[in-house]
């Protein structure tokens, strides 16, 4: 994707409260108490930015590595963004939540296999994708990635082929609405092009009701091609 000019960011998400009653109840379940307030925590707060992460693998990597290995850096680069951006107590709210949250689910695989070992083994097949196997792997990264160190410069050196150049650190600080995630966004999308960073100026977030499916698209403005 060389001319980011022709190309248009959509990150769709999930929206717990127009979720049906089946799926509040299984989000319910995994974050316990407050779960709304979890739910957009980790999904609205920090997932955006990992599905932002993707994008900049799409439009900043000469090479991609394998599914699960880019799943592991989008994960490094969205908790060191928001070390080099985030609020103190968001950011210990996220890590409560992965501490609590992991313990819910069965682990899949043996003890002598790692999470990163297993979801390269089984991509691809209806095994991973089930809510408790890709649940276990999601979080085990995320709590890899806090427990790593990995800082904001690293994280985009391993993901962008061009010169990184560090910008002046802040908070920046987010109301939980329905908007947050827009602004998070937007407000990325133009820290990271300081960075040196390639991305599309024009972004959307799409609010769907699945509360499991969370991803970022490419849409070519020229043909509509949806990547």
């Amino acid at each position: 994707m060389e001319n980011v000019k022709e190309y248009r960011l959509k990150i769709v998400t999930g929206q717990y409260q127009n979720a049906p009653l089946d799926q509040q109840k299984m989000i319910q379940e995994l974050f316990g108490k407050n779960a709304e307030h979890s739910y957009e925590i980790y999904f609205h707060w920090y997932n955006v930015i990992h599905e932002l992460g993707h994008a900049i693998m799409m439009f900043n990597s000469s090479s991609r590595p394998h599914p699960a290995e880019e799943e592991q850096m989008v994960n490094d680069f969205a908790y060191a963004y928001w070390k080099y951006y985030g609020e103190q107590e968001k950011l210990k709210e996220l890590d409560y939540i992965i501490e609590e949250t992991i313990q819910k689910f069965t682990i899949p695989a043996d003890n002598s296999v790692s999470y990163l070992d297993y979801a390269k083994d089984k991509w691809g097949t209806e095994e991973l994708f089930t809510f408790n196997n890709y649940g276990w792997v999601q979080f085990s990264s995320v709590k890899a990635a806090i427990t790593g160190g990995t800082s904001l410069e690293q994280a985009l050196s391993r993901m962008c082929s061009g010169k990184i150049s560090p910008q002046i650190p802040k908070v920046m600080e987010y109301k939980i609405c329905t908007q947050m995630p827009v602004q998070i966004i937007a407000d990325a999308v133009k820290e990271l092009r300081g960075w040196g960073v390639s991305l599309p100026e024009g972004n959307e977030i799409v609010f769907g009701e699945d509360v499991n499916c969370h991803m970022c698209q490419i849409e070519n403005l020229r043909d509509g091609r949806i990547f």
